[in-house]
């Protein structure tokens, strides 16, 4: 898969990128659901073998990339039980690494997988396109019920808006930076591979269970939009965001 890389202009672009705050967006393992879920289009689930080895491994690779003399770690984690699952294993890692955490995973709502309607649902098993279900999300004419994708990326800018915030406005004790990890679903990555890598919403573009994309927040200055640098199946990127407007974008406004 080949991916665009793209640049915001800025006046101090002689300065390397270095970030106020870094946050690492994880998708959760691989589950399995019950056929009351199923049926009930309500998906919990619970992280198989598959998953829960798959989580362990990226776990490690993250605790190789935190500095624990300067980073203390905060979990931002998707209600869903398969998320929460992916953030106890994560934890545990990183408290084996000797890496500081605030204990407390806390749940954003935000972060959750999208709602979809028992009707929707019936409507994508008709359809055959099981496969592709974020695709046909996109493209259908929805019913009453299911979260609409424009409703999705809402949310995405919310979680920025907030984030972007935290590192203008904290200081943590000790000095030490903080590191987010925000542990969702594959359609929260949806907007943000878009904007910065033009991937759209086809099968397989956005993460695989358990992987991650990271992402360095330069917070913004007086007369300045803050500065997100993503990093993605070991591409780099950067996207602008307009705090007032809670909006990313590839290019400087006019």
């Amino acid at each position: 898969m080949e991916l665009k890389e793209s640049k915001i202009e800025r006046k101090e672009d002689k300065i390397p990128f270095e970030a106020d705050l870094k946050v690492d967006f994880i998708r959760h393992g691989k589950p399995e659901y019950t056929d009351k879920e199923r049926k009930s289009a309500k998906f919990e689930g619970n992280l198989t073998e598959e998953g829960i080895n798959q989580i362990r491994g990226e776990a490690l690779k993250l605790a190789g990339r935190i500095d624990k003399d300067k980073e203390l770690v905060v979990f931002w984690v998707s209600p869903r039980t398969r998320a929460r699952q992916t953030a106890e294993i994560i934890y545990d890692i990183f408290q084996e690494q000797g890496i500081p955490v605030i204990r407390d995973l806390k749940t954003i709502r935000s972060l959750s997988d999208v709602k979809i309607s028992p009707d929707f649902l019936e409507d994508l098993l008709k359809s055959g396109a099981t496969g592709r279900w974020m695709e046909y999300w996109a493209e259908a004419d929805l019913s009453e019920g299911t979260e609409k994708p424009e409703e999705v990326k809402k949310r995405i800018e919310r979680i920025i808006t907030y984030l972007e915030r935290i590192a203008r406005n904290t200081t943590p004790a000790e000095d030490k930076k903080l590191h987010f990890i925000c542990i969702g679903h594959e359609e929260i990555f949806r907007d943000l591979l878009e904007e910065g890598y033009g991937l759209g919403t086809k099968n397989s573009t956005g993460p695989n269970y358990g992987e991650v994309m990271s992402m360095g927040i330069r917070k913004s200055g007086q007369g300045q939009d803050a500065v997100l640098e993503l990093r993605y199946k070991g591409q780099k990127t950067e996207l602008g965001f307009n705090k007032e407007e809670r909006r990313f974008y590839r290019e400087k406004s006019s």
